[in-house]
C-alpha cells in the first residue's frame, strides 16, 4: 500500500512488476505502464526502505515460473491486481468507515492520492502525468480537483495576506470587501 501511494500506479502495474524493476541504490522503479511504454520514477527512502525488507525477510518463495515477479501470493505465484484490490479493501475497511468505502474504488484511491499529494508539494502537471504514467495531460488534470473544504482554505489565506500587503488602494480594499460578491466567489471555486 506504502507502494501504491509513493507511485501512484494502477493495480495491474504493481501486480506485473518484476524484481529487477527495482533499484534501491537510484531508488527508483521501472514500471510497464498503458501502451506498453515504461516510466521510471523516484521513490521516497522509506518506500525503498520498505521493499527491501520486504524482498529479504518476507516474499514468498516464488513458483519457478514467477522467480522474476517482484510481489509473490502465498501460493507462491504473482499476485494479482484483483488480489491488491483484496488487501487495500482489507485495510482501507479498518481505517474508514463503510459508508466511505462505498464511494471509492480501494486502489485508485492510492493513484488518486499520489497526485494530490504531488499537486499540494508543488509539482508541475506535466511531472505528475509523468509520474501517473498519462498520454495527456487531461488525463491527469481529473486528480487534482481540490476538495472545497481545502479550496475555501486556500482562498481564505489568500484574501489574508492581501488584506495585510495591499492596504493602500481604494479599489483593491472594495474588492476584497466584497467577499459577498458572487461572481467573485464562483470564480475562486472554478480555480
Amino acid at each position: 500500500m506504502h507502494l501504491l501511494y509513493d507511485s501512484g500506479a494502477r493495480a495491474s502495474e504493481i501486480a506485473m512488476l518484476k524484481l529487477d524493476y527495482f533499484n534501491p541504490q537510484e531508488k527508483t522503479l521501472a514500471i510497464l505502464g498503458k501502451g506498453d511504454r515504461y516510466r521510471i520514477i523516484g521513490l521516497e527512502p522509506k518506500t525503498v526502505q520498505l521493499l527491501q525488507l520486504y524482498i529479504r525477510e518476507y516474499r514468498v518463495t516464488p513458483n519457478p515460473l514467477y522467480q522474476d515477479r517482484l510481489f509473490i501470493n502465498q501460493r507462491g505465484v504473482a499476485l494479482t491486481r484483483h488480489g491488491i484490490y483484496r488487501i487495500c479493501r482489507k485495510y482501507l475497511e479498518k481505517a474508514l468507515p463503510k459508508k466511505r468505502l462505498k464511494t471509492i474504488n480501494p486502489v485508485h484511491s492510492f493513484r488518486h492520492s499520489c497526485a494530490v499529494h504531488m499537486l499540494y508539494r508543488g509539482d508541475s502537471v506535466t511531472d505528475i502525468k509523468n509520474h501517473l504514467g498519462h498520454e495527456n495531460v487531461q488525463s491527469s488534470t481529473v486528480y487534482l480537483h481540490l476538495d472545497i473544504k481545502r479550496r475555501r482554505q486556500i482562498q481564505d489565506r489568500f484574501l489574508e495576506h492581501m488584506k495585510s500587503v495591499l492596504t493602500d488602494d481604494q479599489k483593491i480594499d472594495d474588492l476584497l470587501q466584497s467577499e459577498n460578491n458572487t461572481d467573485i466567489m464562483d470564480w475562486l471555486d472554478s480555480l
